[in-house]
């Protein structure tokens, strides 16, 4: 099962939550959320939605493979 970290809550979500509350954020862009995916403070759907390409891009920087991803090491 692939999982998200987010660190504004220090918790392990799965990919299906971290995409339902994505898809949430970009519908809702004037919406106050209580956090942001990075965030801790009251944050609008338009800064989710920028905070999550921002991490888009930095996993695309990383150039840490797929298959990689969202693996907890125990």
């Amino acid at each position: 099962m692939r999982t998200v970290y987010i660190p504004s809550y220090e918790k392990w979500i799965t990919l299906g939550q971290y995409v339902k509350a994505v898809k949430m954020a970009k519908a809702n862009p004037d919406v106050i959320f209580p956090r942001g995916i990075t965030s801790w403070w009251p944050t609008t759907g338009t800064e989710v939605m920028r905070q999550f390409m921002r991490g888009v891009h930095d996993r695309i920087s990383q150039g840490i493979p797929y298959c990689e991803r969202g693996q907890r090491t125990k």
